[in-house]
């Protein structure tokens, strides 16, 4: 924990100081002078010091988002946490650019949308990753009913106050989906008022403003911010070009009218459109990324249009010290409008959660239940999954050792409706986490877990992507995770290590055809993080994952057995060096390299694998008290990157950060 310094340590300093010379001569007042300035000199040289090492809570933070509290030191599981000042230090434009570049999770725009990017963890695909983890805000689920990926560019990168990364855990707490594990995305009321903006190539443009304020039992803040950028290239003969822009907007209030009860409501709303092109051809690309798509049917290009219009409330009453309760409702209105096709989407998502908790000593236990209902309707069709969640974990320290166990059962209802034609289906699912860690001494332990874990299908797995027709009730998935690992949470040093093996049945995938099930898969790996202090202003970071996959039978296609999950690189490494010359300057150089790997969909490796992805980044800031600016330079080298799919029939490339590009901005703070 930091010592105070400023204020209290300098003026009582000086007070002393000027008490002193009252009773010396004018030849000793001089000297003292120049004593006083070396001392002062000597401890703002401290300060710096004492600024740029991290603080105890960093070294070993509490996951507060879990929904029982658990130490990095103590948990049974793999996690990464992510403070503000992490998020701040990496200039990230964006939550989705943090993500890719500060963490083990992958990122890349879904077939050339930026704002709603796909997500991979643990290897389940670049193609379906997303649909294996389960990301919320501030306890507010983000997964969508279909295949649409979740709307992160609706959540501005400065409200987040922290990031947790649950790997190979989470089924019990947050269900349907939680295969690779949850993200969970932590935002809190503002206090003052905060400004920021930045410029950068290609007419990107930025400004946001936040602002609140704290009192005992009130608060109050909101938010407002302007995203736009005039595109990377053209994308059509008419000289249309893949521009984009996005405005999100908030407000949030928390009330204690009484000891112990609080109450939050929140309103955010978020509207975006961009153009994205259509894929290339892999001659066109090798020949020039910024080639003008030239498609044998439909537009070149997709311009989609995004609203999501959000309450949430949520109140938490503690009875005593032992009992606890909290309840969460939330209210999504959301719209998606593909203006080239006319196809508009309205989405309407309801959830509710409630839960109640217990602790005595080191025994933590808690109850809880979950709904979700989630409703897709257009001009001819609706469709819904609605999950009805419920669930018991409990925690118990004893000496050194800590034991986790929870259990939860789902159920899931579809309804469809389209004219006369009505079909429904309903599954009933469970999940179980057993888990223990041991701590070797104050700084490193180890721990190991046992997970299971499930997927039931969104709504678009039973339709044929091209004729729309009704393709069957598919199975859910499952996956059973074996997890163990080390961490050592210290300084200079912070180290941690995990082996995980994923189990898998009816994996769901898409064959570049229709939507169905691998009888069995399997998925295992090791992952690697480490921050050293060289010195107190000199750090590294490593991001290492290594993941292998493997289908092992699949009766509808067995020519695929024996292959790769496509889309999942066997090596992905972030690597970043930091360097504070001052507590004012911060430079920032990082780089990320992820493998080849097949084309997403490209499950009988009929065109081999694709280039790896490989960018180099580096940032600089300058902070003077509560100003800061900053620059940034993007791809240093210019390589050239892309995703690449197979859409049954040829290969398409999605050309993404495939030249160098900067940013300039500066951040207030009041």
């Amino acid at each position: 924990m930091k010592s105070p310094k400023g204020f209290r340590g300098r003026y009582f300093s000086l007070a002393a100081i000027l008490a002193f010379s009252t009773t010396v001569t004018l030849a000793n007042q001089t000297q003292s002078v120049v004593a006083t300035k070396k001392e002062i000199q000597k401890q703002e040289e401290l300060d710096d010091k004492e600024e740029l090492t991290p603080s105890a809570e960093e070294l070993d933070v509490v996951v507060v988002s879990k929904k029982i509290k658990t130490k990095e030191s103590d948990a049974t599981f793999a996690s990464e946490i992510y403070t503000k000042a992490m998020i701040e230090k990496s200039k990230a434009k964006d939550i989705y650019e943090f993500l890719n570049t500060q963490t083990s999770v992958s990122t890349i725009p879904n077939i050339g949308n930026v704002f709603t990017q796909k997500i991979d963890m643990r290897g389940y695909g670049i193609g379906d990753g997303y649909q294996n983890v389960v990301i919320t805000l501030d306890g507010r689920r983000l997964n969508s009913i279909d295949l649409v990926p979740q709307l992160l560019s609706s959540i501005p990168l400065e409200s987040i106050d922290r990031i947790e990364i649950l790997k190979g855990s989470g089924s019990v707490e947050y269900g349907d989906g939680a295969n690779a594990g949850a993200i969970n995305i932590i935002t809190k009321g503002y206090e003052g008022a905060n400004l920021k903006s930045y410029v950068g190539s290609n007419g990107l443009k930025f400004a946001s403003l936040f602002a609140g304020i704290k009192q005992e039992k009130f608060s109050l803040s909101g938010y407002i911010d302007d995203y736009s950028h005039d595109g990377y290239k053209t994308i059509a003969n008419d000289g249309t070009k893949d521009e984009s822009w996005a405005r999100n907007k908030g407000i949030k209030g928390t009330i204690t009218p009484i000891e112990n009860l609080t109450i939050g409501l929140e309103k955010t709303f978020s509207k975006m459109q961009l153009n994205y092109p259509n894929a290339l051809t892999l001659a066109e690309f090798s020949n020039d990324p910024n080639t003008i798509p030239q498609p044998s049917w439909g537009t070149p290009y997709s311009k989609q249009y995004f609203s999501s219009d959000v309450w949430n409330f949520w109140t938490k009453y503690s009875f005593n010290d032992k009992f606890s309760f909290d309840v969460h409702m939330s209210d999504e209105d959301k719209v998606s409008n593909f203006i080239t096709y006319n196809s508009i989407n309205n989405y309407e998502n309801k959830s509710y959660s409630t839960s109640l908790s217990y602790q005595e000593g080191d025994l933590k236990t808690l109850v809880g239940v979950e709904k979700f209902d989630g409703l897709r309707k257009n001009s001819t069709t609706e469709i819904s999954k609605d999950n009805l969640g419920y669930f018991l974990k409990t925690s118990y320290a004893l000496s050194a050792s800590t034991f986790n166990f929870g259990v939860r059962g789902e159920k899931v209802e579809y309804k469809y409706q389209k004219n006369s034609v009505a079909l429904n289906a309903d599954e009933k699912l469970s999940a179980l986490e057993l888990g223990y860690n041991y701590k070797l001494d104050s700084q490193s332990s180890v721990f190991i877990s046992l997970n299971s874990s499930y997927q039931a299908p969104d709504v678009d797995r039973f339709f044929n992507a091209f004729t729309n027709t009704f393709n069957g009730f598919i199975k859910p998935m499952k996956v059973r995770t074996l997890n163990t690992g080390y961490s050592y949470l210290g300084y200079p040093n912070k180290f941690k290590v995990t082996a995980f093996y994923s189990d898998v049945e009816d994996e769901i995938y898409y064959d570049g055809t229709k939507n169905t099930n691998l009888d069995k898969t399997r998925k295992y790996g090791l992952e690697l993080y480490d921050r050293y202090n060289i010195a107190y202003n000199l750090y590294t970071t490593l991001n290492y994952a290594y993941i292998n996959t493997k289908i092992r039978k699949d009766a509808l296609n067995p020519t695929v057995v024996g292959n790769e999950i496509p889309g999942v690189s066997n090596h992905n490494i972030k690597v970043a060096l930091g360097y504070n010359p001052t507590h004012r300057i911060n430079l920032l150089l990082s780089h990320i390299f992820k493998s080849k790997t097949y084309a997403m969909s490209d499950f009988d490796k009929s065109f081999g694998k694709m280039q790896s992805y490989n960018t180099t980044d580096f940032s600089v800031s300058y902070k003077y008290k509560n100003y800061e600016i900053f620059a940034k330079v993007n791809n240093i080298f210019d390589e050239t990157n892309a995703l690449f799919a197979d859409d049954g029939f040829s290969l398409g490339v999605y050309p993404i950060n495939y030249e160098r590009n900067f940013m300039v901005g500066f951040n207030a703070k009041f």
